[in-house]
């Protein structure tokens, strides 16, 4: 039971990130960015939620409690650290908007990811 639960945890690590893997290369390629450095950061922790979510949380409730204000602080941050880049010339602007509005839409699917699984 215990290798069952370890294999489904391991493919979905894997096919985590694979599916990283090619949105990043989509992204950069249809957008033609040059760097993809912020957008490598913001899907390892979209990645690293549900990790953490299980080890944090007790129940549903506990998920919105701890987990969810993390990330959105964290969220926040990540967007912080966008525009005091682009005040340093190190991304430009076409880069903060693309950036800025994957952030806004991965804590839009968080949301609903949540909403639609524990029925809040």
């Amino acid at each position: 039971m215990h290798l069952f639960f370890l294999l489904v945890f391991l493919g979905l690590l894997i096919s985590s990130i694979f599916f990283t893997m090619a949105e990043i290369n989509y992204i950069k390629e249809t957008l033609k960015l040059k760097n993809t450095k912020y957008i490598i950061l913001l899907r390892v922790l979209e990645t690293m939620t549900p990790f953490v979510t299980l080890l944090i949380a007790s129940g549903p409730r506990a998920i919105l409690k701890s987990v969810f204000p993390v990330f959105c602080s964290l969220c926040f941050l990540y967007l912080i650290i966008l525009i005091i880049e682009f005040f340093r010339k190190k991304i430009n602007m076409k880069e903060l908007i693309v950036n800025s509005v994957l952030c806004i839409i991965d804590v839009a699917l968080v949301t609903i990811g949540l909403i639609m699984i524990f029925g809040f």
